[in-house]
């Protein structure tokens, strides 16, 4: 009954911002797996374009297809368990994969295991109201873009289960906007409850807090939103 609600509720959400959704001038295509794939627009990236991929969970589809097509440089962060085993045998080029979080400030924080063992999907927020946890290195994107010399990024992808409700505005404070930012609105599998619906309602702000920001969403799949900065189109 939960997994019925739950797909119930990502079409509600599906539908309150499908009208946000602006035409450009690119094509957008689906790029990775069916399951771990985004919606970008494919002319507009270029080879010299620096990514950084939050959230990577055991699957890196969408990164193979950027580094294949684009040659793009990818910094992917998981401090996640599962993501660590899962990276450990990986060698790709152009791509480095670095074994910690992302937050709105450097610290230690708990990471609370999915209440689905088939999941890894580990949340910093409890969205899944587990008992277990275990504790990861996280860091601000400021910091994490400090320490690679990087002033600059090209692109961020996130899906990092509830955390880009801190990190986004974070990250605008302290001055990064990336051209393009691909984001997934997670919220509590538990649907009717007072945590659902805070942060269904957050999702609602923050979406609207990136537009503010200069932003326009030009796709959404689901729970998947893609922005394009403005002045890009």
């Amino acid at each position: 009954m939960w997994s019925k609600l739950y797909k119930y509720r990502a079409k509600l959400w599906h539908r309150l911002l499908r009208n946000d959704v602006v035409a450009v001038d690119y094509t957008i295509v689906r790029y990775g797996s069916a399951t771990g794939g985004w919606h970008i627009p494919s002319e507009l990236i270029s080879p010299d374009w620096l990514v950084y991929d939050f959230g990577v969970g055991d699957d890196i589809s969408f990164d193979i297809a950027l580094v294949e097509r684009h040659g793009c440089k990818i910094h992917a962060f998981d401090p996640t368990p599962e993501s660590v085993a899962y990276m450990q045998d990986k060698n790709l080029p152009r791509f480095e994969f670095h074994p910690i979080g992302v937050w709105d400030d450097d610290t230690t924080i708990k990471f609370w295991l999915p209440s689905n063992e088939q999941s890894i999907s580990y949340s910093a927020d409890n969205l899944r109201l587990s008992s277990a946890f275990v504790e990861c290195r996280v860091k601000t994107i400021k910091t994490i873009a400090a320490e690679r010399g990087h002033e600059h990024i090209d692109f961020i992808k996130m899906d990092v289960k509830g955390a880009e409700q801190r990190v986004i505005p974070n990250m605008f404070a302290d001055g990064f906007r990336p051209t393009l930012l691909c984001l997934e609105y997670d919220m509590p599998y538990k649907v009717f409850t007072r945590l659902s619906l805070k942060w269904f309602m957050a999702g609602i702000r923050l979406n609207s807090a990136i537009q503010d920001a200069g932003y326009q969403l030009i796709s959404k799949n689901g729970r998947n939103a893609t922005y394009l900065l403005k002045g890009h189109t």
